[in-house]
């Protein structure tokens, strides 16, 4: 008999660190959603971030190309990027970008994204400057 469990040495202490190494990630996957279930506008305004970043690169694309001229311009990425259940109930995001002369060949965009959670508007505002490339 003693031959039989001598070969399973290691074993319980294999279980108690795969289970500690389990239980570690639960908690930890635990304990960074619980201030999102309690502040969801964070999370909302890490979206409405990212949307305001994919339409200054869509709008950088242009300028790249030469084709960003002073006006306003509808978002520019996919429709999809403007809706989000991160808390709990669907959030549209509407954006706004106006383009103004910076000088030269320079743009100044502002992209404004505001969305509307629990009944009260939320607006974030960003701008950039812009050289265009012109033409050969």
């Amino acid at each position: 008999m003693k031959k039989i469990f001598s070969d399973q040495r290691g074993f319980a202490l294999l279980n108690v660190i795969l289970l500690t190494m389990i239980t570690s990630f639960a908690a930890m996957i635990l304990l960074n959603a619980v201030p999102r279930a309690k502040n969801p506008q964070s999370t909302l305004r890490l979206t409405a971030l990212y949307v305001a970043n994919e339409q200054f690169a869509q709008l950088e694309s242009m300028a790249a190309a030469g084709e960003l001229n002073v006006g306003s311009y509808s978002f520019q990425g996919l429709d999809k990027d403007l809706t989000t259940e991160n808390a709990g109930a669907p959030i549209t995001f509407k954006v706004t970008t106006q383009v103004t002369d910076g000088g030269g060949n320079l743009r100044k965009v502002s992209v404004k994204v505001s969305w509307t959670f629990n009944a009260q508007n939320f607006e974030l505002a960003s701008e950039r400057m812009m050289r265009v490339v012109e033409p050969n």
